[in-house]
C-alpha cells in the first residue's frame, strides 16, 4: 500500500507557472532563464508558506534544464528528474538552523571550487538563513562577493532584519508577499476538485482566512478537515480545527455589545468545553471589532477578515458605539497578551466578557442620566433671563417647582455621570487630543466639578493607575489652565474631598488686620463664585 503523502507536498509547484500570488517573483525569474542573465545569488524573503523554497527549487531545476520552456523546467530530461528524484550530486539544500556554524560553512565554501559533476552549475539552498552565525556569515561572504562562474546560491529567510547588510547587498532581493484569501480559496477549490473533495464555498473561504497569507498551511487545513465522506464544509472546518463559527463569534459581540453577562458567559462556557482555543475565540472577535470600525471609517468590504457575510458586518457596524467599540478592543487587546502566559485562561477569558458588559451597562446608565441632568439648565437661563421684564415671584416659581427632580436623577444616576456637564466638556475638549484612549474613556467616566478655582476630578478606582502618572497630570494640569482653574485634584470615586489647600499668594500675602479682611474675604468668595470682580485702586 502507497504511503500517503500530505497534501501540501503532493500539490507543490513544479514549475514557475504554477506559483499562486508571487507573480512578481516567477515573472522575473522566468526572463532571467530565458535571457541567461541569472544571478549568482538569490535572497527570497516573506512569511512561512508564501513559496520561497519552492521557488529555490524550481529555479535551481531552471538553470539546470536541459530543454527550458519559456523559463520554466521542463522536468522530463535527466537534468530535472535527478533534482527531483534528490539523487543531483551538485544540487545541494541546507538547513542553517541545524548547520549554521563556521566549519559547516567552511566545507560548502570548499567544496563549491570543484566543477558540478553532472549538472550544468553547482546549486546551494540555504534555507532560514537567518540562523547562521556571526563567523559563519563572514566565511560566506567572500564566497558571495567572487564566486566561481558555476556556482548559485538561493538564500531563504523568514526573518530578514537578522541577516547582515554585508549579505544583503551581494545578493538580488526577492520579497514574498502573504498570498490573498481569494487566492487561496481558488487554490483549494481547485485542489478538492482533483482530489475528489466537495468543498463548501463557506469552509474554503474560512481556510483561507485561517491560513493568514501562507498557502501551505491553507492546504494543510484542508487536509486535515476532509471527512471520511470526501465532505468539507463549514462545520466540519471548525470541528476538525476547534475554532468557533463565525455565528458564534457574532453572537458573542451580540451579548457583550447588550450587556449581557449571562448570554456572554453561556456562549463561552459552550466553546469551551466543545474543546474551542479560547486564543482562536477571542483573536475572532478582535478581528470582527477590526471589520467594523474598518467599515465606520472606509465603508469598504474587500479588506474585511472576519466573517463571510460582510451585510452582517456591516449591520453591526452601524448599530455599533464608537467608544464602545474603542474600549472593547483595548480589553480584547489586553487579554490575548496575558492568554499566552497565564494557566487559567478560562477565567481570565471569563473576566474579560464581564468587564466590556459592565462597561456597556455604565455608558448606557450615563447617556440616560445626562440628557435629565442637562434638561432643567436652559429653565435656569430662561428665568434668569427674565427678571426684568416680569419681576413677580410668581414667574421666578415654576424653576424652583421643577428644581426636585434633580435629586432623584443626581442619586440614581451612576459615578460616571457626576459633576458639570458643561466645565467636563470644556475640559474634556481640552485634554482628549493629548492623552492615551484609555484614559480619555476613564476621563469620560470621571465627575468633574470647580471649587475654588480648582478642578476636582473623581475617577474610578481601576484608573487611578493612570490618573496618577505625573506625564498625564502634567497635560490635565495644562488642560485646566486653558479652561481657567489654577489647579486640578484627582481623587478616587467615593472618597471624601480632601480640604483646598490655601492658595500660594494667600500664604505670601495675609490678609492685613482690621476691616481690609473681611473685604477681602468677601471679594475672594466672590471670585471663587465666578462673579467679575473690578476694584477701583484711585482710593
Amino acid at each position: 500500500m502507497a504511503q500517503h503523502l500530505a497534501l501540501y507536498r503532493k500539490w507543490r509547484p513544479l514549475i514557475f507557472d504554477d506559483v499562486f500570488g508571487q507573480d512578481h517573483i516567477t515573472r522575473a525569474l522566468k526572463t532571467q532563464v530565458q535571457t541567461g542573465r541569472t544571478s549568482h545569488a538569490y535572497l527570497f524573503t516573506g512569511t512561512r508558506g508564501t513559496g520561497k523554497t519552492t521557488c529555490a527549487k524550481i529555479l535551481a531545476r531552471a538553470v539546470c534544464c536541459e530543454h527550458p520552456v519559456g523559463g520554466n523546467p521542463c522536468n522530463v530530461c535527466p537534468s530535472c528528474r535527478a533534482i527531483l528524484e534528490d539523487s543531483a550530486l551538485d544540487v545541494s539544500e541546507i538547513d542553517a538552523a541545524s548547520n549554521n556554524g563556521v566549519d559547516n560553512i567552511r566545507e560548502l565554501r570548499d567544496e563549491a571550487a570543484f566543477s558540478p559533476t553532472a549538472l550544468k552549475k553547482r546549486v546551494y539552498i540555504i534555507d532560514e538563513v537567518h540562523m547562521l552565525s556571526a563567523g559563519a556569515f563572514n566565511a560566506l561572504l567572500k564566497t558571495l562577493e567572487e564566486p566561481p562562474e558555476h556556482v548559485l546560491f538561493i538564500l531563504a529567510t523568514t526573518e530578514i532584519h537578522k541577516v547582515p547588510a554585508t549579505i544583503l547587498s551581494r545578493c538580488q532581493r526577492y520579497d514574498f508577499r502573504r498570498i490573498p484569501p481569494e487566492i487561496i480559496s481558488a487554490r483549494l477549490n481547485q485542489i478538492a476538485s482533483e482530489e475528489g473533495f466537495a468543498l463548501e464555498s463557506r469552509a474554503a473561504s474560512l481556510l483561507a482566512r485561517l491560513g493568514d497569507g501562507s498557502m501551505r498551511d491553507a492546504i494543510s487545513l484542508l487536509d486535515r478537515s476532509v471527512s471520511a465522506d470526501g465532505r468539507v464544509d463549514l462545520q466540519q472546518v471548525t470541528d476538525a480545527l476547534g475554532v468557533p463559527s463565525n455565528e458564534t463569534v457574532t453572537a458573542l459581540y451580540q451579548a457583550v455589545a447588550a450587556g449581557d453577562g449571562a448570554k456572554a458567559l453561556e456562549i463561552f462556557t459552550d466553546c469551551y468545553l466543545d474543546g474551542r482555543d479560547i486564543v482562536s475565540l477571542f483573536d475572532q472577535l478582535l478581528s470582527l471589532l477590526r471589520d467594523m470600525y474598518l467599515l465606520r471609517v472606509t465603508g469598504k468590504e474587500e479588506y474585511l477578515m472576519s466573517s463571510s457575510d460582510p451585510e452582517a458586518v456591516a449591520r453591526l457596524a452601524k448599530e455599533a458605539d464608537g467608544a464602545l467599540l474603542e474600549y472593547f478592543v483595548a480589553c480584547v487587546s489586553d487579554l490575548l497578551t496575558r492568554l499566552t502566559r497565564t494557566a487559567i485562561k478560562r477565567t481570565d477569558g471569563e473576566m474579560c466578557l464581564l468587564k466590556m458588559c459592565l462597561r456597556h451597562q455604565s455608558a448606557g446608565a450615563e447617556q440616560t442620566a445626562l440628557p435629565a441632568r442637562s434638561a432643567p439648565a436652559p429653565q435656569k437661563q430662561e428665568a434668569s433671563s427674565q427678571p426684568k421684564a416680569d419681576p413677580a415671584p410668581a414667574q421666578a416659581d415654576p424653576p424652583r417647582r421643577e428644581a426636585p427632580p434633580e435629586k432623584p436623577v443626581r442619586t440614581a444616576a451612576p459615578p460616571s455621570s457626576g459633576g458639570d456637564s458643561a466645565v467636563k466638556s470644556a475640559f474634556l475638549a481640552a485634554a482628549s487630543s493629548r492623552v492615551s484612549p484609555a484614559v480619555r474613556t476613564y476621563l469620560n467616566m470621571a465627575d468633574m466639578e470647580p471649587a475654588g478655582g480648582v478642578l476636582h476630578i473623581a475617577c474610578r478606582k481601576e484608573s487611578m493607575i493612570f490618573m496618577n502618572k505625573p506625564a498625564v497630570q502634567e497635560v490635565l494640569r495644562e488642560a485646566a489652565a486653558s479652561c481657567g482653574y489654577s489647579n486640578i485634584l484627582i481623587r478616587e470615586q467615593g472618597s471624601a474631598a480632601p480640604a483646598a489647600r490655601p492658595a500660594p499668594e494667600a500664604k505670601r500675602n495675609p490678609a492685613p488686620a482690621g476691616g481690609s479682611s473681611a473685604l477681602d474675604q468677601i471679594l475672594a468668595n466672590a471670585r471663587r463664585l465666578g462673579v467679575d470682580i473690578k476694584q477701583d485702586n484711585k482710593s
